[in-house]
């Protein structure tokens, strides 16, 4: 499974690779496939990861679409050069030369900025991001008397 380090270097491969570019995306296997129509040939604004979701802004009309996505077990997200898809990729992300191609996530779906701030608010500190709250995280840890594993692993607790 994916943990919340392999969805931050994601998000920067994708600000590197995409961020500010006109992309094509699409749906190889059909199940986002109106969702990509309405994403297909708009600009890739900014990516980010918050806990083991990331979230993929795009720059069209408003409201200002976001891809969210959540790998789960046995998701794959691959950025590798241009060519068919392999194997069934629920999306697909490219610029001609090199392509994004997302396989067994266990989420993805078009989201408002409201809805992708309702998410994050469900989960505890990312310690990742240059704006987690360490301290609200350490406040919950201390005043619980679960076992410490359990509690790293709440995805209220840490993100």
């Amino acid at each position: 499974m994916p943990e919340g380090h392999v969805t931050h270097r994601l998000a920067a491969e994708f600000n590197t690779c995409f961020g500010g570019r006109v992309v094509r995306v699409s749906s190889p296997q059909g199940r986002f496939a109106d969702s990509a129509a309405l994403l297909d040939g708009s600009v890739l604004g900014h990516a980010e990861a918050y806990g083991k979701h990331l979230f993929i802004g795009f720059e069209v009309a408003v409201p200002d679409p976001i891809v969210q996505i959540h790998l789960g077990l046995i998701g794959k997200l691959r950025l590798r050069p241009q060519a068919a898809p392999v194997g069934q990729v629920r999306l697909r992300i490219s610029d001609g030369v090199l392509a994004a191609d997302l396989s067994g996530p266990q989420l993805c779906r078009l989201v408002s900025p409201g809805e992708q701030a309702a998410v994050m608010a469900t989960l505890g500190a990312d310690p990742l991001r240059s704006d987690a709250a360490p301290q609200a995280a350490w406040s919950r840890i201390h005043a619980s008397s679960r076992p410490i594993a359990a509690l790293l692993m709440d995805q209220q607790v840490t993100a």
